[in-house]
């Protein structure tokens, strides 16, 4: 992964972690946001990790550079491996066509630099 690549992961982590707590304590809606986020990425009869690539192959077609990196993380925390990235991006290229297949690369750069940070 080049430099580039690997700061704009980083600004999107932390333009996501600063603005969530200013976000928090000014807005009543976002507060209701988190409570539906918990209820509906809770395993379930689908799984957690299931939901979370779910959400990624969404995040791909949808142009959603944020939610890709929060996504990817989220499903490699709940014990996603390579080949349920690629075929989560398969779903979504198949959804999304040729834009999809351009934003999968932002999700790969995303599964690289989150395995080698949960690998120290």
């Amino acid at each position: 992964m080049n430099d580039l690549s690997k700061q704009k992961i980083e600004q999107s982590i932390e333009n996501r972690k600063k603005l969530h707590h200013r976000f928090f304590e000014n807005s009543d809606t976002y507060k209701h946001f988190l409570e539906l986020e918990k209820t509906a990425f809770k395993d379930g009869g689908i799984s957690k990790k299931h939901k979370e690539l779910m959400a990624l192959s969404i995040s791909i077609v949808t142009k959603c550079e944020p939610c890709i990196e929060w996504h990817t993380e989220q499903a490699l925390l709940n014990d996603a491996i390579d080949s349920d990235f690629f075929e989560t991006i398969d779903v979504a290229i198949e959804m999304g066509g040729g834009p999809a297949g351009a934003y999968a690369r932002f999700a790969l750069n995303c599964l690289d630099y989150f395995k080698a940070q949960h690998s120290k």
